[in-house]
């Protein structure tokens, strides 16, 4: 059987034509014997180091918002299709102006399309006035469009099944539609199985992730204020943007840029630092399931999170939505070797159970085979 994946592109990462969820899937669909073909929104695609069978590049700009207007070259996009005749579309993730417009024009061909979802970022974040005019913007999309693509997929996979989000509106509708969903998991990135001892690590924290309002880096350095002096921290994420800005500044005010270290992903060894680091924290205020805390969990570091999206379902990690008690779970792992073992040996577990790639690549095979086996219906 021949599947086309189609990705939004993601420039940050070694694979730039494609996201770093979708070259995993890519290389698990392989793995499992399909012959694969790639479509992206950008040149880099036709660069991809995957093993696929072809690549086509069909550009696209915007995301469907109000305020940026999806636009794609419709034309190559069906001729793309056309030329490999897939017996599956794979798309991975909502709100791009290439993953939309594909699902259409496979639903238009008759081709069963498998939708992998991420979640959807659709809510307000915050009462901030900017956020509430975001929300604004993807109106029409979340109760007009975004409906219609959902009821044109044969399958859609979600991150949780039960999990009470904002992130998880797509499943929702989904279920009211009658739609077949199916769990997929997501997959870490960067990490190795060295899992040092408590002892052999760096008295210090992590946080990954781009600078934003949304990651929150800000509140990092409010845990990082109430905890000791000997006690350092790691940011992981582009040095750029007013938010950066912001965060280096408060940073200074608080006296603490002599115990922070600004680091860009391709300037240091994440899987290296994530795992001779003792703690991983996230502070942000929205997500779907954070790969970062997958990372943590397959390196045996304990992690202090949010409890946003997934986070709750995953059963292991110490969940805080304040700074005070973030700042206190981290002190007990760092001062507390026995409790730090046995977070990090229930991580270890817990990643082994439901998130090694031998589970991922099931829980994808199983998808593939619901997808391909519900009947297109007429619109």
């Amino acid at each position: 059987m021949h599947i086309v994946v189609i990705s939004r592109a993601w420039p940050s990462s070694e694979h730039s034509g494609v996201s770093l969820a979708a070259a995993a899937h890519v290389e698990m669909l392989v793995e499992l014997g399909y012959a694969v073909s790639i479509i992206g929104s950008t040149e880099s695609v036709l660069r991809e180091n995957l093993p696929v069978a072809r690549r086509f590049y069909v550009p696209a700009s915007g995301s469907g918002a109000l305020y940026a207007p999806a636009k794609v070259d419709q034309h190559r996009l069906l001729n793309a299709m056309l030329e490999v005749r897939p017996e599956l579309v794979v798309i991975e993730a909502w709100q791009t102006a290439l993953t939309d417009a594909a699902i259409d024009v496979a639903f238009n061909l008759r081709i069963p399309v498998l939708m992998i979802s991420h979640g959807v970022s659709l809510h307000s974040f915050s009462n901030r006035w900017s956020d509430k005019i975001r929300a604004l913007g993807w109106m029409m999309y979340r109760y007009h469009r975004l409906p219609r693509l959902i009821s044109r997929v044969s399958a859609i996979t979600v991150l949780s099944e039960y999990g009470a989000s904002p992130r998880f509106y797509d499943r929702n509708v989904a279920y009211r539609l009658g739609i077949p969903t199916t769990v997929l998991g997501n997959f870490p990135v960067h990490w190795n199985d060295t899992r040092p001892a408590h002892s052999q690590r760096k008295r210090q924290v992590v946080v990954i992730g781009y600078f934003s309002a949304v990651k929150n880096q800000l509140n990092a350095l409010e845990v990082l204020r109430q905890l000791p002096g000997d006690v350092s921290m790691l940011f992981i994420g582009q040095r750029k943007g007013k938010y950066y800005g912001r965060c280096v500044k408060r940073a200074k005010d608080l006296g603490l840029l002599n115990r922070i270290y600004f680091s860009e992903d391709h300037e240091c060894d994440i899987s290296e630092e994530v795992s001779r680091s003792q703690v991983v924290l996230s502070t942000s205020i929205t997500e779907a399931l954070p790969i970062c805390l997958l990372e943590a969990m397959a390196c045996g570091t304990p992690f202090v999170a949010t409890p946003v999206g997934a986070v709750p379902s995953l059963e292991v990690g110490l969940i805080h939505a304040d700074c005070t008690s973030q700042a206190k779970a981290v002190l007990n792992l760092l001062d507390d070797p026995l409790y730090w073992e046995s977070c990090s040996i229930r991580g270890i577990v817990q990643f082994e159970k439901r998130f090694s790639k031998s589970r991922i690549r099931e829980q994808l095979a199983a998808a593939v085979e619901l997808a391909c086996r519900r009947l297109m219906l007429p619109d």
